[in-house]
This record gives C-alpha cells, sequence and structure tokens, in this order.
C-alpha cells in the first residue's frame, strides 16, 4: 500500500523531472525510422544488428545523461523521502552495500522513468502513439535503462541484449552515485513546491488503494499505536464509501 501511494505522489509531483530528462530523447525516437531491435527473430530480412545496436547505445548514452543531470529538479521533498529509505534499509541490512541504492531505483525507475519510456503519453510527453518501430524503441530503451539501474548485466535469458552490457558495466558506478545523491536531502525540506493536482481524481485513487488494501488496514487497525484511531476512521469511511459506491451501481442497474 505504502508503494502504492508513493507511485502515486511521484507521478504528481515529479512530471517536470521526467520531461526534462526524457522528453527531446524520446521526440527523436518517434521522429527517427531507425531501428534498435537486436532480437534475431524480429530482424528484417539483410537488416544489420551492428547498425540497430550503435543506434540504441547512441540513444542509451543522451538518454541517460540527461537523467543523470537532471537530478536536481526532482521535488527536495521526494528526494528527502528516498533518503529516508536509505537509512531504513541501511539499519536492516547492514552488510549489503547495494541495497540503499536499489531501494530508490526501485522507485524512480521501475515506477516512474521507465513506465514513462514505454508510455509517454501517459505522462504527457507525447500526443499521439508510437509507430512500430519507436514503439520497440522505446521498449529496448525501457529494459536497459532498467536493467542498468538495477546494476545487473543481460545474461542468458536475453543473449541478444548482451551488446548493452558494455554500456551497463560503464555507467554502473555513475547511476550508485546518482541514486545516493537523490536521497543526500538529510533534513526534510520546508513545503515550498506547487503543482497542479484533480482534487476528486486524488481522493478516488486513495479510495482505490484503501479498499483494496482493505484487509491490512483492518489488522493494522487492530494493533496498539500511535495511529491506530486514524487507520479505523480511514477504515470506516473507506467502508462507507464503498456501501454507498454498491448502493448506487444497484441503483442505475434497476433503472
Amino acid at each position: 500500500m505504502a508503494s502504492t501511494l508513493m507511485e502515486q505522489y511521484m507521478k504528481a509531483t515529479a512530471t517536470p523531472f521526467v520531461h526534462h530528462a526524457l522528453k527531446d530523447t524520446i521526440l527523436k525516437i518517434m521522429e527517427s525510422k531507425q531501428s534498435c531491435e537486436l532480437n534475431p527473430s524480429k530482424l528484417e530480412k539483410n537488416e544489420d544488428v551492428n547498425l540497430n545496436l550503435a543506434h540504441l547505445l547512441n540513444i542509451l548514452s543522451e538518454l541517460v545523461e540527461k537523467i543523470f543531470m537532471a537530478a536536481e529538479i526532482l521535488p527536495p521533498t521526494l528526494r528527502y523521502i528516498y533518503g529516508c529509505l536509505q537509512k531504513s534499509v541501511q539499519q536492516k541490512w547492514p552488510t549489503n552495500t547495494t541495497m540503499r541504492t536499489r531501494v530508490v531505483s526501485g522507485f524512480v525507475f521501475l515506477r516512474l522513468i521507465c513506465p514513462a519510456i514505454l508510455n509517454p503519453r501517459m505522462f504527457n510527453i507525447i500526443a499521439d502513439p508510437p509507430s512500430s518501430t519507436a514503439g520497440r524503441t522505446l521498449t529496448l530503451v525501457a529494459k536497459s535503462v532498467q536493467n542498468l539501474a538495477n546494476l545487473v548485466e543481460f545474461g542468458a535469458k536475453e543473449p541478444y541484449m548482451e551488446g548493452v552490457n558494455p554500456f551497463i558495466k560503464n555507467n554502473k558506478q555513475r547511476m550508485i552515485m546518482f541514486l545516493d545523491e537523490l536521497g543526500n536531502v538529510p533534513d526534510l525540506p520546508e513545503s515550498t513546491e506547487h503543482f497542479r493536482t484533480d482534487l476528486s481524481r486524488d481522493l478516488a485513487a486513495l479510495h482505490e488503494i484503501c479498499a483494496t488494501h482493505s484487509d491490512e488496514l483492518r489488522t493494522l487497525s487492530n494493533e496498539r499505536g500511535a495511529q491506530q484511531h486514524v487507520l479505523k476512521k480511514l477504515l470506516a469511511i473507506t467502508e462507507l464509501l464503498q456501501q454507498k459506491q454498491a448502493h448506487y451501481a444497484m441503483s442505475n442497474s434497476n433503472r
């Protein structure tokens, strides 16, 4: 549930970062007719896989550079949360040096950057759907960027992607430095962030999250703690809204 709420918060606050880091490169992909296909089963007859790989690596180099340079555009409050996550995992796994990096990449890349690469229309980066060539390029770019963020090279599962491994090796340390820098906000910033939001849509999304995790909320509300009364109230409101929703749906079906 916390991950879902965090994902919603990132989408609400980090749009300027996403646009600054990704838009120029994605627009170039949309305009290009050059394929990045590496999978032998998907290659056209007489297609040059080496040319495709070179094009993919050029895109990755440009995109990753822009991402690394955009750290300061992320909202300070969001970066402070990343820092709190890093401290928490360090306390739980003090000997695992990669956990503090991966806990941030799991949010920044898995839930924000890579979804925006795969579906730029959802993030208002483009208006029209990509061509089949551009769509495939976006998929390969997202796959490569996610592996870099995970600090993992391609292996036997996708051998045709192994040509990207030198790029991943060369940028692993920079990725670690970037992710660590994102969490380098030791104090909670004063709230100076202003972003557009649709309150009714946000409340609907919050209700859906609470309804989906109602069993977990019920369990937590029965545990003693400072937040017990808040959780009980949240659960009661969620259940009331579900009842009203069911009543409304039934009324419409009887018309």
